[in-house]
């Protein structure tokens, strides 16, 4: 939440200052006092830039230091809480977080100290120009000639000539939740969570999906649980699962797959990276109850099947091509239990069309990323936040024709790529340990926005 504030002054001088840098800069030079007027406005650019750093800078570090505080903290409480318990694999996990912490807080200080942040925010200003200028030029190739009053609707929606560059987009957050005594008409009582437990191809333990019994640390649930009576125990699951989830002794509770707080973190992370593409987000979330046993433990393999099932309820391009356009200006992220299938233990991603990938795969060779004809992203927690809180904006990333690339710092990293890349020591030191988005994947963004999204969308405002 920290981190937030900061970037949000950033976002409030880009908005209202940096937009009129812009105009004064495009201006028409007075070649009677060479080019002063220009002059002038460069003058302004840097001396804004410089003191939104130093703003910004000193905002960073006080978060930085909130952060290392508040990782000692869980740290300890987490190792203080699996000693009692036994949990070994929390005890590990708040020693994760001290040492992540601890690292992460050195490791940023470096490029401020040695001013790289500094060289840092005056590229992230002129890339942020730039992506402006090239979203508007992918718009007048496609609709100047053809639709040139809407065009006009949607410079003005996006901020092109009022300031404010980005597509807005409200985006629904659904913190995934299943009841214990949910039962459907077809079960005649029986609570639908015994039936998907005895279904093993379900693959739904429940006492290592409620964070009890965990495997290694780095791999465990740490979702939220809740008794309607109280506290719920391992026992008590044992009990609820014996007894068929039916009796005057069975403890009934909701199950939520993370905490809100947890699920903000992420949420804070990708609003912050997303400008970095052109992107605005506000979210919303959304407490969704699952009522089908395949979304608790979702097949990434099927995947596309398991959107258009309630309560997502997206549309395949297959069947309405129109609904399946319209819902890419309205994007959903689910925050889920987890995953099993070939293809990501972290999060999945499906998105609309084709597209071409600005790096080949690693294993493949091939550059081509084939959509699945609908929209919706999938993520779960994994500690640490370093590491982990990264996810979100990831698979918004893919739906958005963003593919996987070299280089540990950048957003679309995974474990299949290379952790260098050739710009790796520039982005550290530019922008510390901070990952991030290029250029290159901001123009790639715009490419498929242009391309895929709607006319109505475009020229609507969202907020």
């Amino acid at each position: 939440m920290s981190h937030k504030v900061c970037h949000d002054i950033g976002s409030w001088v880009e908005q209202n200052i940096e937009q009129e840098l812009e105009q004064c800069m495009e201006q028409d030079c007075k070649w009677w006092c060479l080019c002063c007027n220009k002059w002038f406005c460069f003058l302004v650019w840097v001396l804004v830039v410089i003191t939104t750093w130093v703003i910004t800078t000193v905002c960073e570090i006080v978060a930085d230091v909130v952060d290392l505080v508040v990782n000692i903290v869980r740290g300890v409480v987490d190792i203080i809480a699996g000693v009692i318990t036994g949990d070994w694999t929390r005890v590990a996990a708040g020693f994760g977080e001290i040492v992540g912490g601890v690292v992460a807080f050195v490791a940023d200080l470096i490029p401020i100290v040695t001013l790289g942040t500094l060289v840092g925010a005056f590229e992230d200003s002129r890339n942020a120009w730039r992506l402006r200028d090239y979203a508007k030029a992918q718009l007048e190739d496609t609709y100047g000639v053809s639709n040139p009053e809407d065009l006009d609707s949607m410079k003005e929606a996006l901020g092109i000539n009022s300031g404010g560059f980005g597509l807005r987009l409200k985006v629904r957050a659904l913190r995934s939740f299943i009841r214990s005594d949910f039962s459907s008409r077809q079960n005649q009582g029986v609570p639908d969570l015994i039936a998907w437990i005895k279904d093993g191809s379900l693959g739904i333990d429940l006492k290592l999906l409620a964070g009890f019994d965990p495997p290694a640390w780095w791999d465990r649930n740490w979702p939220e649980l809740i008794g309607d009576a109280g506290d719920i125990s391992a026992a008590d699951l044992d009990n609820y699962v014996a007894k068929g989830g039916v009796g005057e002794d069975v403890k009934h509770f909701t199950l939520f797959c993370m905490s809100e707080s947890d699920l903000q973190v992420r949420i804070d992370t990708a609003t912050q990276h997303a400008t970095e593409v052109g992107l605005i987000l506000q979210w919303t979330i959304e407490d969704t109850q699952l009522k089908f046993g395949n979304e608790v433990i979702i097949n990434t393999d099927r995947f596309p099947s398991i959107l258009v099932q309630s309560p997502f309820d997206r549309h395949l391009s297959t069947a309405d091509a129109l609904a399946a356009t319209k819902e890419l200006c309205s994007p959903i992220s689910i925050a889920a239990f987890g995953f099993t299938g070939t293809s990501g233990s972290n999060g999945i991603s499906a998105h609309l069309v084709d597209t071409e990938c600005l790096e080949a795969n690693r294993d493949t060779g091939d550059k081509k990323f084939t959509g699945q004809h609908l929209t919706g992203t999938a993520f779960r927690y994994r500690k640490p936040d370093i590491a982990y809180k990264y996810v979100t904006i990831h698979e918004l990333g893919h739906s958005f024709g963003l593919c996987h690339v070299d280089g540990l710092l950048r957003i679309m990293f995974t474990g299949g790529q290379s952790v260098s890349s050739g710009s790796s020591w520039w982005q550290y030191w530019t922008s510390g340990v901070e990952a991030g988005f290029i250029f290159d994947e901001g123009k790639k963004v715009w490419d498929y926005i242009v391309k895929n999204f709607s006319v109505d969308c475009l020229k609507t405002r969202a907020f």
